[in-house]
C-alpha cells in the first residue's frame, strides 16, 4: 500500500506533464515554493489552525494543500505550453523531481492523514536519501529550459505586398 501511494505520488507530475503539455519547470519551481511557505510557516499555519477551533483541520491537511494544490493549479495553467516533441520530453526531467520531491515531502503528512506508515517504506527511505540530488536535478533542469525558452531566434517578417 504504501508503496503505491509513493508511485502514485512520484508519477502524478509525469503523468500529468505529459498528458496536458504543461510546464514541469514551472511546476517543480512552484513546488519548491509550497514546500519553503509550509517549512518558512509551519508554526504559524498551527498557531492560526488553534485559532479557528475547527477540529477536522490540521495542520498537515494545510500544508498538503499548500503542496499539492500549486502544483496542479501550474499543471493546469500551463495546458500545453511545452510545444514540440523534444522540449516536451525534456519536460519529463522536472516532472520526476518534482513526483520524487512531492512524495519525499508529502510522505509523512499523508502517514498521520491515513493513517498509514509511508515514511516506514524503503521507497520513501530511498527518496529521502536523494533528496538534495532530486531538488538539485530539477533545479537545474527547471533553469535550463525556462532559459532556453527565452533565447529562441527571433522569426523572420514577411514584407506585405
Amino acid at each position: 500500500m504504501a508503496e503505491a501511494l509513493l508511485a502514485t505520488l512520484v508519477l502524478l507530475p509525469v503523468v500529468l506533464t505529459f498528458l496536458l503539455k504543461s510546464d514541469a519547470a514551472a511546476s517543480f519551481l512552484t513546488l519548491c515554493g509550497g514546500f519553503a511557505a509550509i517549512t518558512l510557516s509551519g508554526s504559524d499555519i498551527q498557531h492560526l489552525i488553534g485559532k479557528t477551533k475547527i477540529t477536522s483541520l490540521t495542520s498537515n491537511n494545510i500544508s498538503l494543500v499548500l503542496l499539492i494544490a500549486p502544483l496542479l493549479l501550474t499543471l493546469l495553467l500551463t495546458f500545453k505550453n511545452a510545444a514540440g516533441s523534444r522540449r516536451r520530453l525534456l519536460q519529463l526531467i522536472p516532472a520526476l523531481c518534482a513526483g520524487g520531491l512531492l512524495a519525499a515531502v508529502a510522505a509523512p503528512m499523508f502517514s498521520d492523514s491515513l493513517n498509514t506508515n509511508l515514511s516506514g517504506s524503503q521507497v520513501w527511505k530511498d527518496l529521502q536519501s536523494i533528496q538534495s540530488y532530486i531538488v538539485g536535478a530539477g533545479l537545474l533542469a527547471s533553469l535550463l529550459l525556462i532559459w532556453s525558452s527565452s533565447f529562441h531566434a527571433p522569426k523572420p517578417h514577411k514584407k506585405h505586398k
